[in-house]
């Protein structure tokens, strides 16, 4: 079986359906906000993602997780890693845990009230430390620079990512580097509740291959402790990618001085 047509489904979990090589957005978001997380905290991000591929199958992401360290004020570093099981159809089954996501993440410009927005810069190395026998990884390091900008219109909030993604190359493979771009709106109904929804867009991951764009509309909870809970669902908006998709997370935030 050529390695490529293992590589797809892997592809197609990781970019499409969780994208953590392109983006560690706050859940269940893929678009991500420039806000960091404090220094000195910690926290973590633990969700599930099912979808079906256009094509037919079943796509799922179990565990897809991330934990984030605040280093200093206004840098922070994440490490993030996902566990699929998928069988589209007319492919061959993939199932085990990805690749390893390192990805450090900068806010160099705070947001000014009535001016400009937040901007953060982020960069997402994938280090392969899964097997490519097996259909998860290409064996090679990919790079992922992300540029974000984020303003807020009180209860609203604004996010634009623009990205590229720098693909390891392997021998026999027409792989392509990948631009990336998307856009997120929250708004805040009340201290507890927040609407989310966001519209994204990947190029071809490979030659032949079609571009993706997906869209995702869910809720936030905001509870009295440090954890918000969240779900939400979507679709491809081509005939590429995702035919549905839902998911369901909570993120849990440590802060040593409480």
């Amino acid at each position: 079986m050529p390695i490529k047509k293992w590589l797809i489904p892997a592809g197609f979990i990781c970019l499409t359906l969780f994208c953590s090589s392109i983006a560690f957005g706050g859940r269940p978001l893929v678009v991500d906000d420039a806000r960091t997380v404090d220094a000195e905290d910690f926290q973590f991000e633990l969700g599930i993602v099912q979808g079906q591929p256009e094509k037919g199958g079943r796509a799922q992401a179990w565990p897809a997780m991330a934990l984030t360290y605040g280093l200093y004020k206004n840098l922070e570093v994440a490490l993030g890693i996902q566990r699929v099981n998928s069988d589209p159809k007319g492919e061959p089954p993939v199932r085990g845990f990805q690749d390893l996501h390192l990805a450090p993440k900068f806010n160099f410009f705070e947001e000014v009230e009535n001016g400009f927005p937040a901007l953060s810069f982020s960069f997402d190395l994938k280090i392969p430390t899964a097997s490519r026998h097996k259909g998860l990884s290409s064996g090679k390091f990919d790079e992922t620079l992300l540029f974000i900008a984020t303003k807020h219109f009180f209860p609203a909030a604004i996010d634009l990512n623009l990205g590229y993604l720098v693909v390891g190359r392997v021998a026999g493979e027409k792989l392509e580097n990948r631009f990336f771009g998307g856009m997120a709106l929250r708004y805040g109904l009340n201290q507890h509740w927040r609407l989310v929804s966001e519209i994204y867009g990947l190029s071809r991951q490979a030659s032949g291959a079609k571009n993706e764009a997906n869209f995702q509309v869910g809720i936030r909870y905001h509870s009295d402790l440090p954890l918000v809970l969240d779900a939400a669902v979507g679709r491809s908006l081509l005939p590429s990618g995702t035919r549905i998709q839902g998911t369901v997370g909570f993120t849990w935030t440590h802060k040593p001085d409480l």
